[in-house]
């Protein structure tokens, strides 16, 4: 017997045609849900910006979120909240009070009257893998009827960030760390199968590219949706231009389940992948692209890869940059800086360790430089530079 194809809508968006509708409606993205239920939508916000940047294709669009919640209000629904668990870094004043500002998101909330959450807060429920501990917030456990809702974005370390990759926000800040610490696509992969999503849309109005952060954004003017999480995040995928069988998390969810990630087992309603795709960059070797930017030389710094996580990649983004903006165009000699668990080089005169993480993997590197903290601190990366090499 023949199985059923999962349906996934790949639609156009125009503002003034309710291509959201349209989207939902060819997925039967809304089908059994009662206007009694509680629902809750996790859009991505993963950080604030700063007010000179606009959020445009970074984090989920308000001109999708209004619809949505408009739609869900026609459809009866009044109990509607919107949660996520963004970057938090003290220093640098991020949270997900200030991304759901800086993301139009409070606005939205108190215009429509629908709740908003923070997820680092909790409350949170334990899970095990691989004899690791994890917490993940109840609000996505408990409520009714949950809507992922990711955007369209390419990622440094798991190639892709859609619907899966979202729900990393639903962890505890701790808990995200411990994720870079282990396998970090297993992990995101058992997480993917803990959280029952309901709905998933893509917000494609734009394509990140480099991601998950940056401006490097690409008019797309997509909406995919279904009901399968899965489904959704391999059709987004391949928009992107990336197979979805070189994505580890997306292979180990088929592997788990017994199911392939054939594009051609979907039922994809609306437009074709092949004319609509565009193929985004995610390779993303910031610290060495952040060199050539301001033409420095004599220092190496390779890709920290997936043990270095988000909050350390924003401290150390910030203090790297200031330092080598400040001294564009210097030559500098031997100088390497590790970060997450690259092991220092012999020969390197001078190394710096930016974080808890380098520091630990590097015990032995006579005369190094150590830039403690989890995440290491954007003022001291600056410093530490500034002292020992201007």
């Amino acid at each position: 017997m023949e199985t059923e194809k999962k349906v996934v809508s790949l639609i156009k968006y125009n503002p003034e045609s309710g291509s959201l509708k349209k989207a939902l409606d060819l997925c039967e993205g809304l089908a059994g849900l009662k206007s009694s239920e509680s629902v809750l939508i996790k859009p991505n916000l993963v950080i604030s910006g700063p007010p000179s940047q606009k959020p445009t294709g970074m984090v989920t669009s308000t001109t999708l979120m209004e619809e949505l919640i408009l739609i869900l209000k026609e459809n009866g629904l009044s109990d509607i909240t919107i949660g996520d668990g963004s970057i938090q870094v003290k220093e640098l004043g991020t949270s997900t009070a200030t991304a759901m500002d800086w993301s139009g998101m409070s606005r939205l909330a108190a215009k429509y009257d629908v709740k908003t959450i923070d997820f680092n807060r909790g409350p949170f429920k334990e899970f095990e893998i691989d004899g690791v501990k994890i917490r993940v917030t109840r609000a996505p456990l408990e409520t009714d009827f949950l809507i992922n809702f990711p955007v369209l974005k390419t990622h440094a370390q798991t190639k892709v960030t859609l619907g899966i990759k979202n729900l990393k926000g639903c962890l505890s800040p701790g808990s995200k760390k411990i994720f870079h610490k282990q396998d970090l696509e297993k992990f995101i992969a058992f997480l993917g199968q803990q959280i029952k999503v309901d709905l998933t849309i893509i917000d494609g109005l734009y394509g990140l590219q480099k991601g998950p952060m940056g401006k490097d954004i690409h008019p797309m003017n997509l909406i995919i949706a279904g009901r399968d999480m899965v489904s959704v995040d391999m059709v987004g995928s391949a928009v992107i231009g990336t197979n979805p069988n070189e994505v580890n998390y997306l292979r180990y969810i088929a592997k788990s389940q017994g199911e392939s990630l054939d594009l051609s087992r979907l039922d994809i309603r609306g437009e074709r992948i092949e004319d609509v795709a565009k193929k985004l960059i995610w390779e993303y070797p910031w610290c060495e692209e952040l060199l050539e930017k301001y033409s420095i030389r004599g220092i190496a710094c390779e890709d920290p890869g997936n043990y270095f996580c988000s909050g350390c990649t924003v401290t150390a983004f910030a203090g790297l940059n200031r330092f080598f903006r400040e001294n564009q165009g210097c030559r500098f000699k031997g100088v390497e800086i590790c970060m997450g668990s690259n092991q220092a080089h012999e020969g390197s005169q001078k190394v710096f360790l930016v974080g808890k993480c380098s520091v630990n993997a590097n015990p032995d590197v006579h005369g190094a430089i150590a830039i403690k903290g989890c995440p290491a601190s954007t003022k001291e990366v600056y410093e530490k530079l500034s002292n020992h090499l201007a």
